[in-house]
């Protein structure tokens, strides 16, 4: 068996940065962003979630990972960065008491409006992800104002049974992209049918 001719064969090297935004306490997490060193003019895209896990690599397969993958389809060119968000940006939120522990964050809030408008200054999309828990955060009126300001940008890949975006992990490469518009109508056709 003769050896195959590797002599043309290219290595290309490319580098995912990740910068993660906390508080001094690392009890709160605000930004996770990846950036992709080897794209020089890219877009901007980012997943709105409820709150941020510990688990957010960028790794194939993941939750991260398909939502990335879903969000690419939507936009033209390259993405140069992809950042993370949170409604609550709380590490330490229990599974069972999201609600009781949900309370509005100031600082989180500038942290989603500047990625919004990085995302559509980009022409990127924002993939929305919150799922049932995030309602008591979604519909304060401060985050309504912000959701109808960016509302062509907004997508989200399926709906709650209450009218929230799914969440991120129900999210595969092939989902559909609803719009926030459209995610806001079947919401009100779901509270006229109970």
């Amino acid at each position: 068996m003769t050896q195959p001719d590797r002599s043309t064969l290219t290595i290309e090297e490319s580098s995912i940065r990740v910068q993660t935004t906390f508080d001094d306490a690392k009890t709160k997490r605000y930004l996770r962003s990846y950036i992709f060193d080897d794209v020089e003019d890219g877009t901007h895209v980012a997943a709105l979630i409820y709150t941020p896990r510990t688990t957010d690599a960028f790794l194939s397969g993941t939750t991260t990972q398909r939502a990335y993958n879903l969000m690419k389809k939507y936009v033209e060119g390259p993405v140069r960065q992809y950042d993370i968000i949170s409604l609550m940006p709380d590490l330490l939120v229990s599974e069972d008491l999201p609600f009781a522990q949900a309370s509005f964050d100031e600082l989180n809030y500038e942290f989603v409006e500047q990625t919004l408008r990085h995302v559509k200054e980009k022409n990127g999309v924002v993939l929305c992800g919150w799922g049932s828990p995030g309602r008591l955060m979604h519909h304060l009126p401060a985050y309504e104002k912000l959701f109808e300001q960016y509302a062509d940008i907004l997508y989200c890949s399926g709906i709650t049974s209450k009218g929230e975006p799914n969440h991120l992990r129900l999210t595969v490469d092939d989902s559909p992209m609803i719009t926030y518009q459209d995610m806001k109508l079947k919401a009100k056709k779901l509270k006229r049918s109970k």
